[in-house]
This record gives C-alpha cells, structure tokens and sequence, in this order.
C-alpha cells in the first residue's frame, strides 16, 4: 500500500460521489464511472472528501488500488483524459470522420478503426491525433488497440505511436560479422 491511500481522495466542484453496495459511483460534468469495491475495503464518503480504509493488513495492496481507481475515476470525470498519437512513416496518414479513424500506414488498403463509446478525437495533421475520454482504462486500451495495427519497428522508428513515448532504435545488421 501506498502512504496517499492513507489521505482522502478530494473531489472538486460538480462531481458527486455514492457507494452503492460493492459499487462507487462517480458522476461528474464528463460523464460517470462506476468502481468495484473488493472484500476487505471499505469506502466512505465525507462532504467532498472520499476514505479508502482496509479491515485488517492483509488487504494493504487492495487499499491502495481502490484508492488510485476513485482517484483517477474523479479526474476523469471532472477534466478527462486525452492522449495524443503520432503516425510516422513516410506517406502514411489518418483522417478522423465521427468515431471512425481512417489509417492508412502502409498495408494494402485503409484501415478503418471504430472508436468505442466514450472515446472521442480530433485531427490536428494527417500524422497526429488526439483521443479524449473520461476513463483512464479505456482510453488506454483504445490507444493500444490502435498502436496495434502498425506497431513500431526497431530500425527505422516507422510505425504508430504516443506522443513522447521513447522508443530504443536497434543498430542496422552488419554484413559478415
């Protein structure tokens, strides 16, 4: 467990905080996240403050989670996350049309992926986009799902990726060594 779990999980303006059952439901102006609380962890909710405490030291680890979980489900809910992906490669492109994202990245036709509910983008360049979402999972997911399509080859660093990922470029093969 970590020390932050010890301390309240703070809730701004406008979002709202109910333990249902085994649930924690966050709602706030981007949308609503649901949390499952496992056994052993008990949450309580104080004005705007939200207390992540364990029965006994056997659930430390399952303390802090639940804690990151609710933290992350209140900022998402409160301001969203947004992550932004770089196409590299020469030719290749994307064009963003609704919730669909049209890539072309070198295979022999365009590939169309669909953007799952709660996840949205918008086109800055033909080499970039950017994904917004209010939950964190999700949005990581999605970004893995579509890094998948072309992933990045260790040569020449072609392929698609996050914006500052740092990427390890491998020496070229040496011929009759």
């Amino acid at each position: 467990m970590s020390r932050l779990a010890s301390k309240p999980v703070v809730c701004g303006a406008g979002v709202a905080v109910t333990v249902v059952g085994t649930l924690v439901k966050i709602k706030g102006p981007k949308g609503e996240l649901a949390v499952t609380i496992p056994n052993g962890i008990e949450v309580k909710v104080e004005g705007s403050d939200v207390h992540v405490s364990r029965r006994d030291d056997s659930c430390k680890p399952l303390q802090g989670l639940v804690w990151s979980l609710v933290r992350n489900a209140v900022i998402g809910v409160s301001t969203g996350y947004s992550r932004k992906i770089e196409i590299v490669g020469k030719g290749w492109r994307s064009t963003v049309k609704g919730n669909v994202i049209n890539l072309q990245v070198g295979h022999s036709h365009p590939v169309d992926f669909k953007l799952p509910d709660g996840v949205s983008a918008t086109q800055e360049n033909p080499g970039s986009f950017t994904l917004f979402s209010h939950d964190k999972q999700l949005l990581g997911q999605t970004c893995a799902d579509i890094q998948g399509i072309r992933p990045v080859e260790p040569y020449k660093l072609k392929g698609i990726r996050l914006q500052g990922q740092v990427l390890r470029q491998k020496a070229r093969k040496a011929a009759g060594v």
